[in-house]
């Protein structure tokens, strides 16, 4: 394969096109500038398609700020309202018994697994319960399943599975 040097190559270029015609040079400057028109539009194209797909995302964003920023009195609202007092105190088991007793609620039976503690409570006040799943996040579990039946006696049997995490 032979290498032309580029100042052959440009006096190539220079001789045929002085031998083109007038009309045919026009020709030539009229598909050079649309060549080079249509190679600005074909790179500013995308630009201008990530452009509007960016400013879109941006009147999204912006109505989502405006949004939450009229909430932030429900925001303010949603700050932890667990107390500063240890629940940790003894076994899983005890500290079951105790979150119970302090609801008024009585433990019927206890078994732990290896990351899940299974136990079933009874009490006659619904929201003696919504205050042990309160008081047990607070304490540091995650409340998994809840089952509660309402039984003949008019009293709230549910059989709860939690699992430990750390906080």
């Amino acid at each position: 394969m032979r290498i032309i040097p580029i100042n052959t190559l440009r006096l190539y270029i220079t001789e045929k096109f002085n031998l083109l015609q007038v009309r045919e040079k026009r020709l030539l400057y009229i598909g050079l500038a649309l060549l080079l028109l249509c190679l600005a539009f074909i790179s500013v194209n995308p630009l201008l398609a990530k452009h509007s797909k960016l400013s879109q995302e941006l009147e999204i964003l912006k109505s989502d700020f405006i949004w939450i920023s009229s909430k932030i009195s429900v925001v303010k609202k949603l700050e932890n309202a667990c107390s500063s007092r240890n629940y940790k105190r003894g076994t899983i088991g005890d500290q079951i018994t105790n979150l119970a007793r302090r609801n008024l609620l009585s433990v019927n039976s206890f078994e732990q697994a290896e990351d899940k503690i299974k136990f079933q409570l009874s009490g006659s006040d619904a929201n003696q319960f919504l205050d042990f799943y309160s008081q047990a996040s607070c304490s540091g579990y995650k409340v998994d399943q809840v089952v509660m039946t309402l039984s003949s006696e008019n009293n709230y049997d549910a059989t709860i599975v939690v699992a430990a995490v750390e906080y």
